[in-house]
């Protein structure tokens, strides 16, 4: 998500290395940080930190606006914080949720968070609402139907060699769209204020997702650990 921001905190002894695993997939590090808490940190890219409740929080938000959640896919996510917050939602709001999939490539950020971050996911996984898969989102999502809701919580760029950023995102987006309910919600992270390629990235999503999807809106929050502003963007499949 966020490029580490904490090098000079490493070589000062701030940060604490809780547990470093080279999965099959990256290079998956646990931190601790005085201020923010426990962090995941993914091949030296900081993902979240305990306390960044602000990122969940604007993840989940357009949730809020539908009558229904019974069925809800996250895609990535595995540190769990995400997956609590739709919990949380449902508890606190009285939908009824059936079932919150997450899907999540690699098992032992699942396992790595859920052992030494529980600040973040707390009891999410093992929530009998909850059903965690792991395996390719990108493929799960292909064959989804009727979800009430998708949190894409997942890189931007491609993950095929010869296929550029925007034939990525419309194919990503066509995917959601197949999977959701009319009226669905989709929810994503998109950029931070200090992305390179800001607002190059930020048209090509609004692109894609003007091209298939109502009611798009974004908002910009502080995601503490990230030390910047972070945009997020919703929009719903037309009724």
């Amino acid at each position: 998500m966020s490029e580490l921001p904490h090098n000079g905190d490493l070589r000062d002894g701030r940060l604490t290395l809780i547990t470093r695993r080279q999965t099959d997939y990256q290079l998956v590090e646990l931190f601790h940080h005085p201020v923010y808490g426990g962090q995941l940190v993914i091949d030296g890219d900081l993902q979240i930190s305990e306390s960044d409740f602000a990122y969940n929080a604007a993840m989940t938000a357009p949730l809020l606006t539908l009558k229904d959640l019974r069925r809800v896919a996250i895609l990535g996510g595995g540190d769990g914080g995400v997956l609590g917050e739709v919990i949380k939602i449902s508890e606190r709001t009285g939908r009824e949720l059936e079932e919150a999939v997450l899907v999540d490539i690699d098992g032992e950020v699942i396992d790595l968070c859920r052992q030494y971050l529980p600040a973040l996911c707390g009891g999410a996984f093992e929530h009998p609402r909850a059903r965690v898969l792991r395996g390719d989102a990108f493929a799960w999502i292909d064959e989804a139907r009727d979800l009430d809701a998708v949190i894409y919580d997942l890189t931007m760029e491609p993950v095929r060699k010869g296929v550029s950023r925007e034939e990525f995102i419309h194919e990503i987006l066509s995917k959601v769209y197949h999977a959701l309910r009319p009226g669905g919600v989709f929810s994503m992270q998109a950029c931070g204020e200090h992305e390179p390629e800001r607002e190059k990235l930020l048209a090509e999503i609004q692109g894609a997702l003007d091209s298939r999807f109502d009611e798009r809106r974004e908002q910009t929050v502080m995601i503490p650990s990230y030390d910047e502003l972070w945009t997020f963007i919703a929009a719903r499949k037309p009724a």
